[in-house]
């Protein structure tokens, strides 16, 4: 039995290094590549620093994988997380720091909820129904901070913010572990639970999940809730590193959360793809604007070759699946 686990194990194992073998290589490229360019990139500060930086994408990108994984997209990511990040840093101010966090997380749950029934009840193309939400979502938060980021330095709690946004545990920083805590409950999620099997069941073929009884409509909505909540702790995350909450944060934010699951070889088309993929082209986005910003490199490029990046992965992307 022992044997037969261990064979299960070798093959699972030869089967994923052989299907992440490009992402990995890329990631391997980045990192020599990164290191010649910069002699700090190598540093443990830096080394700590990306390891912060990539808390929010990371976090998020785990909800944006979920909702691909269905053959979904979610493009109001970007401004859940700011709308849940001034939601916290306002709440600070008349509630104690555990009901703030609680609500504000909420909120993001309820909106992500709220974009997965619209999505599966109504049929509307995720597309159309997260674009709104994508407004709606900014409106809110520019309403509700009448354009002028919260400072919470200040405020009750501030210093379980301060702790949650820059303390370390045995030298590593608490945001790191907290997005490894995600990635984990992510992939025990979808491995070993009915709600997983069913998720990539729906991207794969949905009409046959549908005609097997299964409930659709709810299986359906589940994805955009988690990507909600997701979104709610990486704008809770963020404000916490900044020490601010503002309107703006987030602001492209689903384009690097697409281009990092897509990099990490999921399908647009759904049914295709793994959490160490999406980890592994969060670390490769997270790699190339640590590097940029080392060098000194102008956001607008920065701009221009995140575009590329999405670009060249979805292409690898549809070569990959024809092969298949």
């Amino acid at each position: 039995m022992k044997d037969e686990r261990h064979t299960s194990f070798r093959i699972n194992l030869i089967l994923y290094l052989k299907d992440q073998a490009i992402p990995m290589i890329v990631l391997l490229l980045m990192v020599v590549i990164a290191s010649m360019l910069s002699p700090v990139f190598l540093s443990k500060a830096n080394a700590q620093n990306l390891v912060v930086q990539i808390a929010m994408n990371m976090v998020v990108s785990m909800g944006m994988f979920i909702v691909i994984l269905t053959g979904g997209i979610d493009l109001s990511v970007g401004s859940i997380v700011a709308l849940c990040g001034v939601l916290v840093a306002g709440f600070m101010r008349s509630l104690p720091i555990g009901i703030a966090i609680l609500l504000a997380m909420l909120v993001g749950t309820l909106i992500g909820a709220f974009n997965g029934l619209i999505v599966s009840r109504m049929r509307i193309a995720p597309f159309i129904v997260t674009l709104g939400m994508l407004s709606f979502a900014r409106g809110i938060a520019y309403w509700y901070t009448n354009s002028t980021p919260i400072i919470w330095s200040s405020l009750p709690g501030a210093d379980f913010m301060s702790w949650l946004g820059g303390a370390k545990l045995l030298g590593v920083p608490i945001l790191a572990l907290i997005w490894l805590l995600m990635i984990i409950l992510t992939f025990l999620l979808l491995r070993y639970t009915i709600a997983g099997r069913i998720i990539y069941a729906i991207g794969g073929n949905e009409e046959a999940v549908k005609l097997s009884g299964v409930d659709l409509c709810r299986w359906k909505m589940i994805p955009y809730l988690l990507s909600g909540l997701c979104c709610a702790i990486g704008g809770i995350l963020l404000t916490a590193r900044l020490g601010v909450g503002a309107p703006t944060s987030g602001d492209g934010l689903e384009l690097d959360c697409i281009a990092a699951v897509v990099i990490g070889g999921a399908s647009f088309n759904g049914g295709i793809g793994n959490v160490g993929g999406t980890v592994i082209g969060v670390f490769i986005l997270g790699i190339i604007n640590n590097i940029l910003d080392l060098m000194n490199v102008p956001q607008y490029p920065q701009m221009m070759l995140k575009g590329t990046i999405i670009v060249a992965a979805v292409i690898l992307s549809t070569i990959r699946e024809k092969r298949k």
